[in-house]
């Protein structure tokens, strides 16, 4: 049952088609009986917790949509915002990761790139930092630019692989439908 509220919880509500343009971004758990999750409905996020046993290390998966602020970012400008914004994006991951009620203090940024993913341009980030009991977290970030979409999938862990796979894993299973606008055709003088 809470996977199925997930999954619906992630759709947009409005129609998007060729008729009406517009992007509709579906998650849902890439396996509910390993996965436990949560929805915010006022910030369109859900949080994914791995269950007790089912992962080699403790793991959560946080999911976010917004608007995207362009449909498509040019690749020289989002390399520019991969690395000039690092700093500002590991404040806000250090956020995410006290809601989703595991505080990581004292982090680093290990690696930054950008990406295509699921044909989308994206920003990948790689953290590390410690826990509140000073064990090493790593967290892994997605930024998808996706249309008039952004999705952003952190998912953190104390193990880097693991941290690694459970974003593939997420990432894998979203489903995103993009209907971009009409052309505009220019008019002649």
């Amino acid at each position: 049952m809470a996977a199925a509220t997930i999954w619906l919880a992630g759709c947009m509500t409005a129609a998007v088609g060729p008729e009406h343009p517009g992007t509709r971004v579906r998650y849902k758990s890439p396996d509910p009986q390993k996965w436990i999750g949560s929805q915010s409905f006022g910030d369109r996020r859900a949080t994914f917790r791995c269950r007790p046993l089912a992962c080699p290390e403790l793991s959560i998966v946080s999911i976010r949509t917004s608007a995207s602020p362009t449909r498509s970012p040019d690749p020289q400008a989002l390399q520019k915002f991969a690395q000039e914004s690092a700093q500002l994006e590991m404040t806000k991951t250090g956020e995410a990761s006290a809601e989703g009620g595991n505080r990581v203090r004292d982090l680093s940024l290990l690696s930054t790139r950008v990406a295509n993913v699921k044909n989308f341009p994206a920003v990948h980030w790689e953290y590390q930092g410690s826990s509140a009991d000073n064990r090493t977290v790593y967290i892994v970030r997605k930024m998808m630019f996706a249309g008039s979409s952004a999705i952003d999938v952190i998912s953190s862990s104390l193990g880097l692989e693991v941290a690694r796979r459970n974003s593939n894993d997420f990432v894998g299973v979203l489903e995103i439908e993009d209907f971009a606008p009409p052309a505009v055709v220019a008019a002649r003088p």
